[in-house]
């Protein structure tokens, strides 16, 4: 569905390079032994989204998750992390990727499910709750005009017949995290 969206809103490859990065980080999976640790596992994920997810996506998920990595940094741990501490990461990691884009909520870009997720697992604690937030972003962006991204350049009618790609793979992401870590 990913690719579908894309093709009426975008260029079409936005699919393709979720893809690319899901199987990369399932093939690091399969073949890497986790610690339990999640900084020292999630930096594993990192590097391989910087080196197998392309596009756009790709530069914003690797900006978010060296930023989730940084503000781990700044908390005191051991080994498991408290959801106190990944709420306050998430924050975090969204004021980083702002620096680094202009999007906001209501620009019709990933954004747009990313806020919702990071606002309501800080106001729960409960990753499903907030990845539905996530896909609740996502599926309000239809009909927004998009202010970044391919869709304004190829115009038409399509945005309002489909949700931001970007934003409903990443709420799609989440809400097959929350399935299984639950």
């Amino acid at each position: 569905m990913l690719t579908n969206f894309d093709t009426v809103v975008g260029d079409g490859d936005c699919g393709i390079g979720m893809k690319r990065g899901a199987e990369s980080v399932l093939n690091l999976l399969s073949i890497s032994k986790f610690t339990g640790d999640a900084v020292l596992d999630l930096s594993k994920i990192v590097k391989v989204v910087e080196n197998n997810m392309d596009g756009t996506s790709g530069a914003l998920y690797a900006i978010f998750l060296n930023a989730l990595l940084q503000a781990f940094s700044k908390t005191t741990h051991v080994g498991t992390i408290t959801h106190e501490v990944w709420a306050f990461a998430l924050q975090q990691a969204c004021s980083t990727l702002s620096n680094y884009t202009a999007a906001r909520p209501g620009d019709r870009t990933v954004i747009d499910a990313l806020y919702p997720f990071v606002e309501s697992f800080q106001a729960s604690h409960d990753l499903i709750k907030a990845a539905e937030a996530a896909r609740r972003g996502s599926e309000n962006t239809k009909g927004m005009r998009a202010r970044f991204g391919r869709t304004v350049y190829i115009g038409g009618t399509g945005f309002s017949e489909v949700p931001d790609p970007g934003a409903w793979g990443l709420s799609e992401l989440l809400l097959g995290l929350a399935g299984v870590c639950n």
